[in-house]
């Protein structure tokens, strides 16, 4: 089975030699996302819940391409460079996905450059 990939123009360009979504049958990898705003070279946008609603954007963009939402997200990880991000990232997390949350992994890591959070998702589309 051949894989498709999808790209966004809202979303950051791959930093390296990668696709940002790929597709599988009915199986969508979503790469790492993080805060930069694309034409901007400053770094990404300053605070955590800016950048996490800049995460989500993105990824939900680059989900879009595929023919796919929010609602077909089974899973979702999420890395944090700081631990008392932990509580505005809960809360970010429930407006994203509401009642139906998809299963979730949240690590602490050092994230370079600013970067505060940086997020990928696994979902199905047309199963």
């Amino acid at each position: 089975m051949l894989s498709e990939t999808f790209s966004a123009p809202g979303a950051p360009a791959p930093a390296a030699r990668y696709s940002p979504v790929v597709r599988r049958g009915p199986l969508l990898a979503v790469s790492g996302q993080v805060p930069f705003v694309p034409g901007r070279l400053d770094g990404p946008v300053p605070g955590f819940r800016e950048q996490a609603r800049a995460v989500f954007t993105h990824l939900q963009e680059l989900l879009g391409t595929a023919g796919a939402g929010v609602s077909d997200v089974l899973m979702v990880r999420i890395y944090l460079a700081r631990e008392e991000d932990f509580a505005a990232m809960n809360e970010l997390f429930d407006e994203v996905f509401g009642e139906v949350a998809p299963a979730r992994t949240t690590v602490w890591v050092h994230l370079p450059g600013g970067l505060l959070v940086e997020a990928d998702v696994l979902a199905v589309v047309g199963a």
